[in-house]
């Protein structure tokens, strides 16, 4: 795999990345790697009704009243 390494001063960054103060105004080494077997993906909304009924529990109120209890109390 081809990539780059090159050692540059923090200060031509500022304008492509934000740095820590403790990487400002020194050099610092850049080491550029190709992203290989990635795709982006479009993000898909999140959508709640695609979830619903996924968790079957019968008689939800009493299971959550019983975990509940568990818990010590402050």
């Amino acid at each position: 795999m081809n990539f780059i390494r090159t050692v540059v001063n923090s200060d031509a960054l500022e304008k492509i990345i934000s740095l820590p103060e403790e990487l400002k105004h020194r050099e610092v080494e850049i080491l550029i790697f190709p992203i290989e077997g990635t795709s982006k993906k479009p993000k898909n909304k999140f959508n709640p009704d695609e979830y619903a009924g996924v968790l079957h529990i019968k008689n939800i109120e009493h299971e959550i009243r019983s975990l509940r209890d568990e818990w010590e109390r402050f």
